[in-house]
């Protein structure tokens, strides 16, 4: 190499690392902003997807009956007993509470499981 081309190679070297260095930067900064308009989007369908959760447990409250167990249903008290009958035509399980009222309810077997309601 010449001493006179080396300078000029130098500050070529020099201009392309800064050209390079710039880029660099600069593609850094694009992927910074797509990540933060991603996480904004992500945060605006959460915020979606819980308003219309929330809309949707309204509605359904609004059709589901009220759990007042205050009826014929429930009597008020304690148990007095509690009796399972099964191996018959019609398998139940009674409770008898301790004002007297007698609760009755059909019972079948589910693989394996008994359920009674």
């Amino acid at each position: 190499m010449h001493q006179s081309s080396a300078p000029a190679v130098r500050s070529l070297a020099i201009a392309l690392t800064a050209v390079m260095t710039a880029a660099l930067i600069s593609a850094c900064q694009k992927r910074a902003e797509t990540q933060t308009s991603t996480d904004i989007s992500l945060d605006a369908q959460i915020k979606a997807l819980n308003t219309r959760v929330d809309q949707l447990e309204r509605r359904v409250s609004k059709q589901m009956p009220s759990s007042d167990d205050s009826g014929e249903r429930v009597p008020p008290g304690p148990i007095k007993s509690i009796t399972f009958r099964s191996g018959t035509a019609d398998d139940r399980l009674r409770i008898y509470w301790e004002n007297g009222k007698v609760s009755s309810l059909p019972c079948t077997l589910e693989q394996g499981t008994w359920a009674c309601g």
